[in-house]
Protein backbone atom coordinates (compact mmCIF):
# COMPACT_ATOMS: atom_id res chain seq x y z
CA UNK A 1 0.00 0.00 0.00
CA UNK A 2 1.18 3.18 -0.69
CA UNK A 3 1.74 6.26 1.55
CA UNK A 4 -0.96 8.28 -0.24
CA UNK A 5 -3.40 5.22 -0.48
CA UNK A 6 -2.47 4.81 3.58
CA UNK A 7 -3.31 8.75 4.22
CA UNK A 8 -6.88 8.16 2.27
CA UNK A 9 -7.44 5.53 4.72
CA UNK A 10 -6.98 7.26 7.56
CA UNK A 11 -8.93 9.80 6.48
CA UNK A 12 -12.06 7.65 4.76
CA UNK A 13 -11.91 6.27 8.91
CA UNK A 14 -11.79 9.75 10.51
CA UNK A 15 -14.97 11.17 8.33
CA UNK A 16 -17.06 7.36 9.17
CA UNK A 17 -15.81 8.28 13.21
CA UNK A 18 -17.44 11.37 12.86
CA UNK A 19 -20.66 10.28 11.15
CA UNK A 20 -21.01 7.98 13.53
CA UNK A 21 -20.59 10.42 16.67
CA UNK A 22 -23.49 12.64 15.08
CA UNK A 23 -25.75 9.80 14.67
CA UNK A 24 -25.49 9.75 10.97
CA UNK A 25 -23.72 6.60 10.85
CA UNK A 26 -24.09 2.94 11.49
CA UNK A 27 -20.18 2.22 11.95
CA UNK A 28 -20.88 -0.64 9.42
CA UNK A 29 -19.47 -1.09 6.32
CA UNK A 30 -20.30 -2.67 3.21
CA UNK A 31 -18.65 -6.09 2.00
CA UNK A 32 -17.00 -5.95 -0.90
CA UNK A 33 -15.43 -8.32 -3.10
CA UNK A 34 -11.84 -8.16 -1.89
CA UNK A 35 -8.83 -9.53 -4.83
CA UNK A 36 -5.45 -9.42 -4.42
CA UNK A 37 -3.96 -6.81 -6.86
CA UNK A 38 -1.36 -9.23 -7.71
CA UNK A 39 -3.84 -11.77 -8.28
CA UNK A 40 -5.72 -10.04 -10.53
CA UNK A 41 -2.77 -8.87 -12.04
CA UNK A 42 -1.46 -12.61 -12.73
CA UNK A 43 -5.09 -13.88 -14.16
CA UNK A 44 -3.92 -11.67 -17.48
CA UNK A 45 -0.43 -11.18 -17.03
CA UNK A 46 0.77 -11.95 -20.50
CA UNK A 47 4.63 -13.10 -18.43
CA UNK A 48 3.18 -15.42 -16.75
CA UNK A 49 0.88 -17.50 -19.48
CA UNK A 50 4.49 -17.57 -21.33
CA UNK A 51 5.87 -18.81 -18.18
CA UNK A 52 2.86 -21.27 -17.95
CA UNK A 53 3.37 -22.49 -21.43
CA UNK A 54 7.36 -22.56 -21.14
CA UNK A 55 7.08 -24.84 -17.90
CA UNK A 56 4.45 -27.19 -19.87
CA UNK A 57 6.53 -27.76 -23.10
CA UNK A 58 9.66 -28.38 -21.39
CA UNK A 59 8.18 -30.72 -18.53
CA UNK A 60 5.88 -32.53 -21.25
CA UNK A 61 9.28 -32.90 -23.30
CA UNK A 62 11.23 -34.30 -20.37
CA UNK A 63 8.27 -36.72 -19.38
CA UNK A 64 7.83 -38.55 -22.71
CA UNK A 65 11.53 -38.85 -23.24
CA UNK A 66 11.79 -40.40 -19.92
CA UNK A 67 8.49 -42.31 -19.83
CA UNK A 68 8.20 -43.58 -23.32
CA UNK A 69 8.66 -46.88 -24.46
CA UNK A 70 11.69 -48.74 -25.84
CA UNK A 71 10.59 -48.62 -29.24
CA UNK A 72 8.22 -45.91 -28.85
CA UNK A 73 8.27 -43.51 -32.37
CA UNK A 74 11.10 -41.44 -33.17
CA UNK A 75 12.95 -43.57 -29.75
CA UNK A 76 16.10 -43.68 -31.87
CA UNK A 77 16.46 -40.20 -33.36
CA UNK A 78 16.24 -37.68 -30.76
CA UNK A 79 16.36 -34.51 -32.93
CA UNK A 80 13.51 -35.74 -34.81
CA UNK A 81 10.95 -35.91 -31.11
CA UNK A 82 12.37 -33.03 -30.23
CA UNK A 83 11.05 -31.62 -33.20
CA UNK A 84 7.68 -33.71 -33.04
CA UNK A 85 7.17 -32.82 -29.51
CA UNK A 86 8.18 -29.19 -30.08
CA UNK A 87 5.88 -29.00 -32.97
CA UNK A 88 2.82 -30.34 -31.31
CA UNK A 89 3.65 -27.71 -28.34
CA UNK A 90 3.38 -24.55 -30.91
CA UNK A 91 0.27 -26.00 -32.40
CA UNK A 92 -1.28 -26.68 -29.04
CA UNK A 93 -0.93 -22.72 -27.94
CA UNK A 94 -1.74 -21.62 -31.20
CA UNK A 95 -5.11 -23.24 -31.60
CA UNK A 96 -5.62 -22.74 -27.93
CA UNK A 97 -5.49 -18.95 -28.59
CA UNK A 98 -7.29 -18.72 -31.98
CA UNK A 99 -10.32 -21.24 -31.02
CA UNK A 100 -10.53 -20.70 -27.01
CA UNK A 101 -9.73 -16.76 -27.28
CA UNK A 102 -11.61 -16.56 -23.97
CA UNK A 103 -10.16 -18.99 -22.22
CA UNK A 104 -6.64 -18.06 -23.17
CA UNK A 105 -7.20 -14.66 -22.27
CA UNK A 106 -7.73 -16.49 -18.47
CA UNK A 107 -4.05 -17.94 -16.54
CA UNK A 108 -6.40 -19.85 -14.51
CA UNK A 109 -7.97 -21.57 -17.40
CA UNK A 110 -4.84 -21.77 -19.16
CA UNK A 111 -3.58 -23.36 -15.61
CA UNK A 112 -5.91 -25.43 -15.69
CA UNK A 113 -6.03 -27.18 -19.04
CA UNK A 114 -2.36 -27.50 -19.37
CA UNK A 115 -2.33 -29.24 -15.59
CA UNK A 116 -4.96 -31.75 -17.00
CA UNK A 117 -3.02 -32.58 -20.01
CA UNK A 118 -0.17 -33.36 -18.36
CA UNK A 119 -2.06 -35.25 -15.31
CA UNK A 120 -3.55 -36.74 -17.86
CA UNK A 121 -0.02 -38.74 -19.55
CA UNK A 122 0.98 -39.38 -16.05
CA UNK A 123 -2.13 -41.37 -15.34
CA UNK A 124 -1.63 -42.88 -19.17
CA UNK A 125 2.13 -44.06 -18.22
CA UNK A 126 0.68 -45.51 -14.87
CA UNK A 127 -1.61 -47.16 -16.67
CA UNK A 128 0.49 -49.24 -18.49
CA UNK A 129 2.66 -50.49 -15.08
CA UNK A 130 0.75 -53.77 -14.53
CA UNK A 131 1.40 -54.58 -17.64
CA UNK A 132 5.17 -53.93 -18.40
CA UNK A 133 5.58 -55.36 -14.86
CA UNK A 134 3.69 -58.90 -16.15
CA UNK A 135 1.25 -58.58 -13.23
CA UNK A 136 -1.49 -58.84 -16.00
CA UNK A 137 -1.53 -60.30 -19.70
CA UNK A 138 -0.20 -57.99 -22.82
CA UNK A 139 -3.97 -58.27 -23.76
CA UNK A 140 -4.77 -55.52 -21.03
CA UNK A 141 -2.44 -53.43 -22.36
CA UNK A 142 -4.94 -50.94 -23.69
CA UNK A 143 -8.15 -51.35 -21.76
CA UNK A 144 -6.62 -49.92 -18.86
CA UNK A 145 -5.58 -46.58 -19.96
CA UNK A 146 -8.22 -43.90 -18.77
CA UNK A 147 -8.49 -42.03 -21.64
CA UNK A 148 -11.59 -39.71 -21.00
CA UNK A 149 -10.19 -38.69 -17.65
CA UNK A 150 -8.79 -34.93 -18.91
CA UNK A 151 -11.43 -34.86 -21.33
CA UNK A 152 -14.99 -35.52 -19.39
CA UNK A 153 -13.02 -33.19 -16.95
CA UNK A 154 -12.61 -29.91 -19.06
CA UNK A 155 -15.55 -30.61 -20.57
CA UNK A 156 -17.50 -30.44 -17.22
CA UNK A 157 -15.09 -27.14 -16.50
CA UNK A 158 -14.75 -25.51 -19.31
CA UNK A 159 -16.99 -26.61 -21.93
CA UNK A 160 -17.55 -29.21 -24.56
CA UNK A 161 -15.07 -27.33 -27.27
CA UNK A 162 -12.53 -27.25 -24.83
CA UNK A 163 -12.58 -30.84 -24.04
CA UNK A 164 -12.43 -31.90 -27.20
CA UNK A 165 -9.17 -30.27 -27.09
CA UNK A 166 -7.77 -31.88 -24.88
CA UNK A 167 -8.94 -34.62 -26.47
CA UNK A 168 -6.88 -34.73 -29.70
CA UNK A 169 -3.38 -33.17 -27.98
CA UNK A 170 -3.66 -36.18 -25.13
CA UNK A 171 -4.08 -38.71 -28.15
CA UNK A 172 -1.73 -36.91 -30.20
CA UNK A 173 1.21 -36.87 -27.24
CA UNK A 174 -0.03 -40.18 -25.47
CA UNK A 175 1.04 -42.56 -28.86
CA UNK A 176 4.61 -41.26 -28.08
CA UNK A 177 4.27 -42.96 -25.22
CA UNK A 178 3.19 -46.40 -26.91
CA UNK A 179 5.39 -48.85 -28.98
CA UNK A 180 5.76 -47.61 -32.46
CA UNK A 181 3.68 -50.80 -34.21
CA UNK A 182 1.28 -49.91 -31.24
CA UNK A 183 0.55 -46.20 -31.54
CA UNK A 184 -1.97 -46.71 -34.27
CA UNK A 185 -4.71 -48.67 -32.01
CA UNK A 186 -3.57 -46.06 -28.69
CA UNK A 187 -4.51 -43.11 -31.25
CA UNK A 188 -7.76 -44.54 -32.34
CA UNK A 189 -8.99 -45.79 -28.88
CA UNK A 190 -7.82 -42.32 -27.24
CA UNK A 191 -9.67 -40.47 -30.19
CA UNK A 192 -13.05 -42.06 -29.95
CA UNK A 193 -12.81 -42.22 -26.05
CA UNK A 194 -12.00 -38.66 -25.57
CA UNK A 195 -14.96 -37.29 -27.80
CA UNK A 196 -17.29 -40.45 -26.47
CA UNK A 197 -16.66 -38.43 -23.45
CA UNK A 198 -16.95 -34.55 -24.70
CA UNK A 199 -20.29 -36.08 -26.23
CA UNK A 200 -21.81 -37.51 -23.24
CA UNK A 201 -20.93 -33.96 -20.80
CA UNK A 202 -23.21 -31.75 -21.87
CA UNK A 203 -25.17 -29.89 -19.26
CA UNK A 204 -25.62 -32.18 -17.01
CA UNK A 205 -28.40 -32.52 -14.75
CA UNK A 206 -27.07 -35.19 -12.70
CA UNK A 207 -24.36 -36.52 -10.97
CA UNK A 208 -25.70 -40.22 -11.95
CA UNK A 209 -25.94 -38.87 -15.67
CA UNK A 210 -22.29 -38.52 -15.51
CA UNK A 211 -21.73 -42.27 -14.57
CA UNK A 212 -24.09 -43.29 -17.31
CA UNK A 213 -21.59 -41.66 -19.38
CA UNK A 214 -18.76 -43.62 -17.94
CA UNK A 215 -20.58 -46.42 -18.75
CA UNK A 216 -21.28 -45.41 -22.30
CA UNK A 217 -17.44 -44.72 -22.71
CA UNK A 218 -16.22 -47.97 -21.26
CA UNK A 219 -18.19 -49.24 -23.60
CA UNK A 220 -16.79 -47.18 -26.49
CA UNK A 221 -13.70 -48.46 -25.46
CA UNK A 222 -14.16 -51.94 -25.45
CA UNK A 223 -15.97 -51.96 -29.28
CA UNK A 224 -12.87 -50.01 -30.67
CA UNK A 225 -10.49 -52.36 -28.56
CA UNK A 226 -13.13 -55.22 -30.77
CA UNK A 227 -12.64 -53.67 -33.99
CA UNK A 228 -8.94 -52.99 -33.67
CA UNK A 229 -8.06 -56.59 -32.63
CA UNK A 230 -6.89 -55.53 -29.16
CA UNK A 231 -9.58 -57.60 -28.25
CA UNK A 232 -10.15 -60.74 -29.62
CA UNK A 233 -12.98 -63.12 -28.40
CA UNK A 234 -12.72 -67.01 -29.45
CA UNK A 235 -15.46 -69.94 -29.03
CA UNK A 236 -11.75 -71.05 -27.14
CA UNK A 237 -10.63 -68.33 -25.00
CA UNK A 238 -13.99 -65.94 -24.99
CA UNK A 239 -13.59 -65.49 -21.17
CA UNK A 240 -10.60 -63.92 -21.59
CA UNK A 241 -12.18 -61.79 -24.01
CA UNK A 242 -15.17 -60.92 -21.63
CA UNK A 243 -13.00 -60.31 -19.06
CA UNK A 244 -11.34 -57.41 -21.35
CA UNK A 245 -14.68 -55.76 -22.21
CA UNK A 246 -15.62 -55.76 -18.64
CA UNK A 247 -12.31 -54.08 -17.29
CA UNK A 248 -13.11 -51.04 -20.44
CA UNK A 249 -16.16 -50.66 -18.90
CA UNK A 250 -14.92 -50.80 -15.47
CA UNK A 251 -12.32 -48.46 -16.00
CA UNK A 252 -14.91 -45.87 -17.54
CA UNK A 253 -17.17 -46.41 -15.08
CA UNK A 254 -13.83 -45.92 -12.58
CA UNK A 255 -13.15 -42.51 -14.43
CA UNK A 256 -16.51 -40.78 -14.10
CA UNK A 257 -16.55 -41.43 -10.48
CA UNK A 258 -12.75 -40.23 -10.07
CA UNK A 259 -13.80 -36.77 -12.18
CA UNK A 260 -17.22 -36.79 -10.08
CA UNK A 261 -15.58 -36.56 -6.75
CA UNK A 262 -12.90 -34.17 -8.06
CA UNK A 263 -15.05 -31.75 -9.43
CA UNK A 264 -16.22 -30.05 -6.14
CA UNK A 265 -11.59 -29.66 -5.52
CA UNK A 266 -11.47 -28.42 -8.73
CA UNK A 267 -14.65 -25.99 -9.01
CA UNK A 268 -13.34 -24.19 -5.67
CA UNK A 269 -9.30 -24.22 -6.49
CA UNK A 270 -9.96 -22.83 -10.26
CA UNK A 271 -13.48 -20.51 -9.22
CA UNK A 272 -15.87 -22.02 -11.34
CA UNK A 273 -19.14 -23.15 -11.51
CA UNK A 274 -20.77 -26.40 -13.20
CA UNK A 275 -24.11 -27.88 -14.25
CA UNK A 276 -23.79 -29.74 -10.82
CA UNK A 277 -23.44 -26.43 -8.87
CA UNK A 278 -26.21 -24.18 -10.30
CA UNK A 279 -28.75 -26.95 -10.00
CA UNK A 280 -27.81 -27.04 -6.49
CA UNK A 281 -27.62 -23.45 -6.51
CA UNK A 282 -31.40 -23.29 -7.88
CA UNK A 283 -32.94 -24.96 -4.41
CA UNK A 284 -35.27 -22.70 -3.30
CA UNK A 285 -34.43 -24.20 -0.07
CA UNK A 286 -31.74 -22.01 0.32
CA UNK A 287 -31.60 -19.26 3.32
CA UNK A 288 -31.73 -16.38 1.24
CA UNK A 289 -34.94 -17.46 -0.92
CA UNK A 290 -37.06 -18.65 2.13
CA UNK A 291 -36.43 -15.42 3.68
CA UNK A 292 -37.33 -13.53 -0.01
CA UNK A 293 -40.25 -15.86 0.57
CA UNK A 294 -41.62 -14.97 4.03
CA UNK A 295 -40.39 -11.29 4.21
CA UNK A 296 -40.98 -9.58 0.40
CA UNK A 297 -43.27 -12.57 -1.16
CA UNK A 298 -43.82 -10.11 -4.15
CA UNK A 299 -40.11 -9.85 -4.97
CA UNK A 300 -39.83 -13.80 -4.59
CA UNK A 301 -42.55 -14.61 -7.28
CA UNK A 302 -40.69 -11.81 -9.68
CA UNK A 303 -37.61 -13.20 -9.26
CA UNK A 304 -39.48 -16.77 -10.24
CA UNK A 305 -41.15 -15.65 -13.39
CA UNK A 306 -38.00 -13.38 -14.24
CA UNK A 307 -36.18 -17.32 -13.76
CA UNK A 308 -38.73 -19.03 -16.06
CA UNK A 309 -38.01 -15.75 -18.57
CA UNK A 310 -34.50 -16.19 -18.39
CA UNK A 311 -33.91 -20.03 -18.75
CA UNK A 312 -35.99 -19.97 -21.92
CA UNK A 313 -34.04 -17.38 -23.28
CA UNK A 314 -31.10 -18.81 -22.75
CA UNK A 315 -31.89 -22.23 -24.25
CA UNK A 316 -33.19 -19.62 -27.46
CA UNK A 317 -29.86 -18.24 -28.06
CA UNK A 318 -27.47 -21.49 -26.69
CA UNK A 319 -26.56 -19.94 -23.62
CA UNK A 320 -26.42 -21.24 -20.26
CA UNK A 321 -30.15 -21.65 -18.93
CA UNK A 322 -29.08 -23.42 -15.90
CA UNK A 323 -27.21 -20.16 -14.70
CA UNK A 324 -29.52 -18.06 -15.94
CA UNK A 325 -32.30 -19.69 -13.55
CA UNK A 326 -29.90 -19.74 -10.34
CA UNK A 327 -28.83 -16.11 -11.02
CA UNK A 328 -32.55 -15.29 -11.25
CA UNK A 329 -33.66 -15.87 -8.14
CA UNK A 330 -30.71 -14.06 -6.03
CA UNK A 331 -30.63 -11.09 -8.39
CA UNK A 332 -33.21 -8.74 -6.49
CA UNK A 333 -31.95 -10.62 -3.14
CA UNK A 334 -30.72 -6.71 -2.16
CA UNK A 335 -34.67 -6.13 -1.57
CA UNK A 336 -34.63 -7.80 1.68
CA UNK A 337 -33.64 -4.68 3.63
CA UNK A 338 -36.49 -2.41 2.59
CA UNK A 339 -39.47 -4.51 0.61
CA UNK A 340 -41.84 -2.01 1.68
CA UNK A 341 -40.49 0.00 -0.49
CA UNK A 342 -40.50 -1.81 -3.75
CA UNK A 343 -44.18 -2.20 -5.16
CA UNK A 344 -45.14 -5.78 -5.15
CA UNK A 345 -44.35 -5.94 -1.94
CA UNK A 346 -46.63 -2.79 -0.82
CA UNK A 347 -50.18 -3.11 -0.11
CA UNK A 348 -52.88 -0.69 -1.88
CA UNK A 349 -52.91 0.85 1.14
CA UNK A 350 -49.98 2.71 1.96
CA UNK A 351 -46.85 3.87 -0.19
CA UNK A 352 -43.78 4.63 1.93
CA UNK A 353 -42.42 6.94 -1.31
CA UNK A 354 -45.01 9.19 -0.55
CA UNK A 355 -43.67 10.97 2.35
CA UNK A 356 -39.78 10.77 -0.03
CA UNK A 357 -38.65 13.50 -2.37
CA UNK A 358 -37.84 11.89 -5.25
CA UNK A 359 -34.23 11.99 -5.02
CA UNK A 360 -34.44 10.02 -1.57
CA UNK A 361 -36.83 7.34 -3.31
CA UNK A 362 -33.96 7.24 -6.17
CA UNK A 363 -31.35 6.21 -3.49
CA UNK A 364 -33.90 3.95 -1.55
CA UNK A 365 -33.87 1.78 -4.79
CA UNK A 366 -30.40 2.08 -5.68
CA UNK A 367 -29.48 0.64 -2.86
CA UNK A 368 -30.76 -2.64 -3.35
CA UNK A 369 -28.16 -3.53 -5.54
CA UNK A 370 -25.36 -2.25 -3.32
CA UNK A 371 -27.28 -4.62 -0.73
CA UNK A 372 -27.80 -7.52 -2.64
CA UNK A 373 -23.84 -7.95 -3.01
CA UNK A 374 -23.04 -7.64 0.38
CA UNK A 375 -25.85 -10.28 1.32
CA UNK A 376 -24.35 -12.65 -1.22
CA UNK A 377 -20.73 -12.20 0.01
CA UNK A 378 -21.93 -12.77 3.73
CA UNK A 379 -23.74 -16.28 2.55
CA UNK A 380 -20.86 -17.19 0.47
CA UNK A 381 -22.89 -16.77 -3.04
CA UNK A 382 -20.36 -17.45 -6.28
CA UNK A 383 -18.88 -14.88 -8.81
CA UNK A 384 -21.41 -15.07 -11.53
CA UNK A 385 -24.44 -14.99 -9.24
CA UNK A 386 -22.58 -11.41 -7.60
CA UNK A 387 -21.96 -9.53 -11.40
CA UNK A 388 -25.11 -10.66 -11.95
CA UNK A 389 -26.64 -8.63 -8.91
CA UNK A 390 -23.97 -5.78 -9.72
CA UNK A 391 -24.90 -5.76 -13.57
CA UNK A 392 -28.64 -6.55 -13.97
CA UNK A 393 -29.87 -2.72 -13.84
CA UNK A 394 -26.53 -1.80 -15.57
CA UNK A 395 -26.64 1.59 -15.71
CA UNK A 396 -30.45 2.86 -16.70
CA UNK A 397 -32.11 5.80 -15.29
CA UNK A 398 -35.25 4.73 -12.74
CA UNK A 399 -37.19 6.72 -15.24
CA UNK A 400 -40.39 7.33 -12.86
CA UNK A 401 -38.74 9.12 -10.04
CA UNK A 402 -36.55 11.49 -12.60
CA UNK A 403 -39.53 12.33 -14.30
CA UNK A 404 -41.02 12.86 -10.86
CA UNK A 405 -37.87 15.28 -10.07
CA UNK A 406 -38.02 17.31 -13.25
CA UNK A 407 -42.15 17.89 -12.34
CA UNK A 408 -41.06 19.15 -9.03
CA UNK A 409 -38.43 21.23 -10.57
CA UNK A 410 -40.97 22.79 -13.19
CA UNK A 411 -43.72 23.60 -10.20
CA UNK A 412 -41.32 25.61 -8.51
CA UNK A 413 -39.85 27.53 -11.28
CA UNK A 414 -43.04 28.49 -12.45
CA UNK A 415 -44.01 29.53 -8.66
CA UNK A 416 -40.44 31.57 -8.80
CA UNK A 417 -41.70 32.89 -12.06
CA UNK A 418 -45.17 34.06 -10.04
CA UNK A 419 -43.01 35.56 -7.41
CA UNK A 420 -44.41 32.98 -4.45
CA UNK A 421 -40.57 31.27 -4.28
CA UNK A 422 -37.67 31.91 -4.18
CA UNK A 423 -34.75 31.00 -6.92
CA UNK A 424 -32.47 28.73 -4.13
CA UNK A 425 -36.01 26.77 -3.57
CA UNK A 426 -35.31 25.39 -7.33
CA UNK A 427 -33.74 21.67 -6.86
CA UNK A 428 -30.90 20.76 -8.82
CA UNK A 429 -31.90 17.26 -10.86
CA UNK A 430 -29.35 15.06 -12.36
CA UNK A 431 -30.07 12.19 -14.52
CA UNK A 432 -26.52 10.89 -13.18
CA UNK A 433 -28.51 10.79 -9.81
CA UNK A 434 -30.86 8.18 -11.22
CA UNK A 435 -28.50 6.20 -12.77
CA UNK A 436 -27.85 2.53 -11.44
CA UNK A 437 -23.71 2.46 -10.71
CA UNK A 438 -23.29 -0.86 -13.28
CA UNK A 439 -21.47 -1.89 -14.34
CA UNK A 440 -23.11 -3.13 -17.57
CA UNK A 441 -24.07 -6.72 -18.07
CA UNK A 442 -20.65 -8.57 -18.99
CA UNK A 443 -22.11 -11.86 -20.07
CA UNK A 444 -25.21 -13.24 -22.30
CA UNK A 445 -26.65 -14.55 -19.07
CA UNK A 446 -26.41 -11.31 -16.90
CA UNK A 447 -27.97 -9.43 -20.35
CA UNK A 448 -30.70 -11.75 -20.47
CA UNK A 449 -31.59 -11.82 -16.62
CA UNK A 450 -31.43 -7.67 -17.05
CA UNK A 451 -33.89 -7.63 -20.01
CA UNK A 452 -36.32 -10.09 -18.32
CA UNK A 453 -35.73 -8.66 -15.21
CA UNK A 454 -37.12 -5.27 -17.09
CA UNK A 455 -40.21 -6.81 -19.38
CA UNK A 456 -41.78 -9.02 -16.12
CA UNK A 457 -41.66 -6.12 -13.96
CA UNK A 458 -43.40 -3.65 -16.81
CA UNK A 459 -45.88 -6.41 -17.69
CA UNK A 460 -47.29 -5.99 -14.40
CA UNK A 461 -48.51 -2.71 -15.22
CA UNK A 462 -50.27 -3.31 -18.64
CA UNK A 463 -53.85 -3.62 -18.25
CA UNK A 464 -55.85 -6.13 -20.37
CA UNK A 465 -52.61 -7.45 -21.73
CA UNK A 466 -53.49 -8.74 -25.31
CA UNK A 467 -50.46 -10.60 -27.66
CA UNK A 468 -50.32 -6.96 -29.44
CA UNK A 469 -49.60 -5.53 -25.70
CA UNK A 470 -47.14 -7.52 -25.34
CA UNK A 471 -45.34 -7.48 -27.87
CA UNK A 472 -45.01 -3.64 -28.32
CA UNK A 473 -44.16 -3.94 -24.79
CA UNK A 474 -41.02 -6.18 -24.85
CA UNK A 475 -39.93 -4.45 -28.35
CA UNK A 476 -39.89 -1.18 -26.47
CA UNK A 477 -37.71 -2.37 -23.62
CA UNK A 478 -35.44 -4.09 -25.35
CA UNK A 479 -34.73 -0.71 -28.21
CA UNK A 480 -34.59 1.37 -24.94
CA UNK A 481 -31.87 -0.94 -23.86
CA UNK A 482 -30.00 -1.41 -26.84
CA UNK A 483 -30.14 2.22 -27.71
CA UNK A 484 -28.55 3.00 -23.95
CA UNK A 485 -25.94 0.90 -24.87
CA UNK A 486 -26.98 -1.79 -22.24
CA UNK A 487 -25.86 -4.23 -23.85
CA UNK A 488 -22.40 -2.78 -25.61
CA UNK A 489 -20.43 -4.97 -22.62
CA UNK A 490 -21.29 -8.77 -23.68
CA UNK A 491 -21.54 -10.72 -26.65
CA UNK A 492 -25.55 -10.82 -27.84
CA UNK A 493 -25.85 -10.06 -31.41
CA UNK A 494 -28.83 -8.44 -32.88
CA UNK A 495 -30.30 -11.82 -33.90
CA UNK A 496 -29.89 -13.33 -30.58
CA UNK A 497 -32.04 -10.24 -29.67
CA UNK A 498 -34.63 -11.41 -31.83
CA UNK A 499 -34.84 -14.93 -30.73
CA UNK A 500 -35.06 -13.74 -27.10
CA UNK A 501 -37.90 -11.22 -27.81
CA UNK A 502 -40.04 -14.39 -29.36
CA UNK A 503 -39.05 -16.66 -25.87
CA UNK A 504 -40.30 -13.42 -23.75
CA UNK A 505 -43.60 -13.16 -26.05
CA UNK A 506 -43.98 -17.05 -26.12
CA UNK A 507 -43.80 -17.19 -22.25
CA UNK A 508 -45.34 -13.92 -21.37
CA UNK A 509 -48.60 -15.17 -23.72
CA UNK A 510 -48.76 -18.92 -22.29
CA UNK A 511 -48.81 -16.50 -18.29
CA UNK A 512 -51.01 -14.12 -18.87
CA UNK A 513 -53.84 -15.79 -20.61
CA UNK A 514 -57.64 -15.20 -19.70
CA UNK A 515 -59.41 -17.91 -18.22
CA UNK A 516 -63.25 -18.14 -19.37
CA UNK A 517 -65.70 -18.11 -16.24
CA UNK A 518 -66.95 -21.85 -15.35
CA UNK A 519 -71.24 -22.47 -15.06
CA UNK A 520 -72.08 -20.72 -12.04
CA UNK A 521 -69.23 -18.98 -11.56
CA UNK A 522 -70.22 -15.05 -10.70
CA UNK A 523 -69.40 -12.66 -13.17
CA UNK A 524 -66.76 -10.02 -11.62
CA UNK A 525 -67.94 -6.67 -13.54
CA UNK A 526 -64.62 -4.74 -14.64
CA UNK A 527 -66.45 -1.50 -14.03
CA UNK A 528 -65.34 0.43 -10.94
CA UNK A 529 -68.27 1.68 -8.17
CA UNK A 530 -67.69 4.57 -6.52
CA UNK A 531 -68.52 3.52 -2.70
CA UNK A 532 -70.49 6.67 -1.99
CA UNK A 533 -72.49 6.27 -4.53
CA UNK A 534 -72.79 2.68 -3.36
CA UNK A 535 -74.36 3.20 -0.67
CA UNK A 536 -76.82 6.13 -1.70
CA UNK A 537 -78.24 3.43 -3.62
CA UNK A 538 -78.17 1.38 -0.57
CA UNK A 539 -79.78 3.50 1.46
CA UNK A 540 -82.40 4.22 -1.00
CA UNK A 541 -82.79 0.98 -2.33
CA UNK A 542 -83.72 -0.51 1.49
CA UNK A 543 -86.71 1.81 1.24
CA UNK A 544 -88.00 -0.30 -1.57
CA UNK A 545 -88.84 -3.95 -1.50
CA UNK A 546 -85.74 -6.06 -1.97
CA UNK A 547 -83.65 -3.86 -3.68
CA UNK A 548 -80.19 -5.45 -4.28
CA UNK A 549 -76.92 -3.88 -3.21
CA UNK A 550 -73.81 -4.13 -5.67
CA UNK A 551 -70.58 -5.66 -4.24
CA UNK A 552 -67.70 -3.22 -3.85
CA UNK A 553 -64.47 -4.25 -5.48
CA UNK A 554 -61.89 -4.98 -3.83
CA UNK A 555 -58.85 -2.07 -3.28
CA UNK A 556 -56.56 -2.47 -6.65
CA UNK A 557 -53.44 -3.47 -6.67
CA UNK A 558 -51.05 -0.61 -6.92
CA UNK A 559 -49.54 -0.31 -10.39
CA UNK A 560 -46.90 1.70 -11.96
CA UNK A 561 -49.00 4.68 -12.16
CA UNK A 562 -49.71 5.26 -9.17
CA UNK A 563 -46.68 4.19 -7.22
CA UNK A 564 -44.01 3.28 -10.29
CA UNK A 565 -41.22 1.74 -7.85
CA UNK A 566 -38.84 -0.14 -10.17
CA UNK A 567 -38.20 -3.89 -9.90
Amino acid sequence: MSHFEHEVNIFDLYSRLKLERQGLSSGKRRRKVRDSGFLVDLEDALWAKVALFGLFAVGSILFLFLARAEDALFHDRALESVLLIGSLMVTLAIQFSVSHSVAFASNRSVLLTLAAIFLHLVLLKVSFAPVRSEALPEAFRFVLPTYAVAPMAISLLLGRSHGAFVALYVSLLGALLVSADKAYEFTVLSLVSGFVAVYLTHQLRRRGSLIAAGLFVGLATGFMALATGQIVIEPEGWRAGLLQLTTAVLVGLGTAMVVSGGLPFLEGWFRITTEFSWLELSDLNHPLLRRMNYEAPGTHHHSMMVAQLAERAAEAVGANPTMCRACAYFHDIGKLNKPQYFIENTSSHANPHDDLTPTMSALVILAHVKDGVDLALKHGLNKEIINVIREHHGTSVIHYFYHRAMEQKARIEELVAQGKAAEEDIPAVNESDFRYPGPRPSSRESAIISLADAVESTSRSLAKPTPAKINQMINEITERKLGDGQFDDCDLTLGDLSKIRKSFYATLCGVMHNRIPYPGEPMIKKKRIDPEKARERSSSGAKSAGAAVPALEPAARLSTSSSPVES
